[in-house]
């Protein structure tokens, strides 16, 4: 008996099949997973003690080779690293002047270094030349600002985690400026600018990218893009980093998801993946580079206790390279990282209280096992 098949019905799987194979399609380009390589913390880690027990470093910036900039949130105070040519590091405190303040995140405009006090309410500038530090009051009481970020033209944003309002400071005036976010809850808590005409903000509560144009109408002034990958739901963004190469491609950590992800307008979720070599990491701290045409894409994993650097082409996105290195002490919770003139990976670890330098050439390439997914 021969058995015939509509035409019609051809036509329908023949449909079904070219959506189903689009939508594999969609998925794999939306998320790479690069080959992968582990390697051991000794030798490529030295771990700096903080003398100030429990300080809780928490972020990090690089002011030239060596040297390194951190808060300390229960010390209520700035600490600075600097590490000789024979490796000794040695240590010093700025404390706020207002008592408990907390201070969260830092970022440096070229001559001064700008922090958040989280439980302060207060914005600081530290003079790196003396050590003096002088407060600004946010106008909006106990607004928790967590992320900064200095524009280039000087000025100073940071997100206020309580108050659902992006903020400015202009150093030149002493003034603020207030930006309420439309949608209540979304937990401003990072930024990244490398544009005056373009903020990016973390909303954790909304599962979203925010991106403020400040010189837009009120109507316009918002944009605001999910966190999640094509036929998915969205989950709460980490960090997020920008460079000045690049205003326009920020870079995010997904810490429930294990990924990193870059900013990709080709893709139906605005988010291109990439997977991380473990699992269960918690990726959160994040600091981009842009060099020969490559991103470099510094992170760490708190859950995991490691630290790691992806590096892909700016144009294909291809994976080039990809280590990740556990960290030493039991749970050292990694948090912010940064990489200065030398290419030396500097981490803060509250876990242990210490500031963590992976220095090059990162792992050891004759005897690294590695991981191919």
């Amino acid at each position: 008996m021969k058995i015939r098949i509509n035409p019609n019905l051809k036509r329908t799987l023949f449909a079904v099949t070219m959506i189903a194979l689009l939508m594999a399609t969609t998925l794999i380009i939306n998320r790479v997973r690069p080959a992968a390589a582990l390697a051991d913390a000794a030798p490529f880690v030295t771990s700096y003690a903080i003398p100030t027990a429990g300080s809780e470093p928490t972020n990090i910036i690089a002011l030239g080779a060596n040297q390194v900039w951190f808060t300390m949130q229960n010390a209520h105070a700035i600490g600075k690293l600097v590490v000789n040519g024979s490796g000794q590091g040695t240590f010093t405190k700025y404390n706020t002047p207002t008592a408990n303040s907390a201070p969260y995140d830092l970022a440096y405009d070229g001559q001064y270094i700008w922090f958040t006090e989280r439980a302060g309410n207060k914005i600081g500038r530290l003079n790196p030349a003396n050590g003096a530090i002088t407060e600004y009051t946010i106008p909006t009481a106990n607004s928790a600002p967590m992320g900064i970020a200095i524009a280039p033209n000087g000025q100073v944003w940071f997100a206020q985690n309580n108050s659902n309002k992006m903020a400015r400071f202009k150093p030149a005036t002493g003034t603020f400026d207030e930006y309420p976010y439309t949608t209540a809850g979304a937990k401003l808590e990072d930024v990244a600018t490398a544009s005056d005409e373009n903020i990016w903000f973390t909303a954790p509560g909304l599962k979203a990218v925010i991106s403020l144009l400040p010189n837009k109408p009120a109507s316009q002034r918002f944009e605001f893009f999910p966190v999640g990958s094509f036929n998915q739901a969205p989950w709460a963004p980490g960090r997020i980093a920008v460079v000045s190469s690049a205003p326009d491609v920020p870079w995010l950590t997904a810490p429930t998801k294990d990924f990193i992800g870059r900013y990709h307008t080709g893709t139906l979720g605005f988010w291109l993946w990439y997977d991380l070599i473990n699992d269960a990491t918690g990726v959160n701290g994040i600091f981009l580079e842009l060099k020969s045409g490559n991103f470099r894409v510094w992170y760490t994993e708190p859950a995991g206790g490691r630290a790691g650097l992806l590096v892909t082409n700016q144009n294909t996105n291809k994976s080039i390279n990809h280590y990740e290195i556990p960290l030493p002490g039991t749970k050292p919770q990694p948090a912010g990282i940064t990489a200065d003139a030398n290419g030396t990976a500097w981490i803060a670890a509250p876990g242990t209280n210490a500031i963590l330098a992976w220095r090059a050439p990162y792992f050891n390439q004759g005897f690294m096992p590695l991981t191919v997914r």
